[in-house]
């Protein structure tokens, strides 16, 4: 069959792996950081995590976006 010769079906692959855990991971990692943002600030929280706890969700979830745009610029540019 000529598409089996002409289409790379590992990189196609690994693209679309690539492409389910970019498209899940950062937004969760995003929900994560808003979570965190709108919890921090609640004023009424009756037990649960303290607010520092939150915010420092937030700062991490926002960070581990910033790495993963900082991540896919790098990658971009050495292609």
């Amino acid at each position: 069959m000529i598409l089996a010769t002409v289409i790379d079906w590992e990189a196609l692959g690994d693209v679309v792996l690539y492409s389910v855990v970019a498209g899940i991971g950062v937004p969760a990692i995003y929900a994560l950081a808003v979570l965190g943002a709108a919890r921090s600030t609640e004023k009424g929280r009756g037990g649960g995590l303290p607010a520092t706890a939150y915010a420092l969700l937030s700062l991490l979830g926002g960070a581990a976006c910033l790495a993963a745009i900082g991540f896919a610029v790098y990658l971009m540019t050495q292609k």
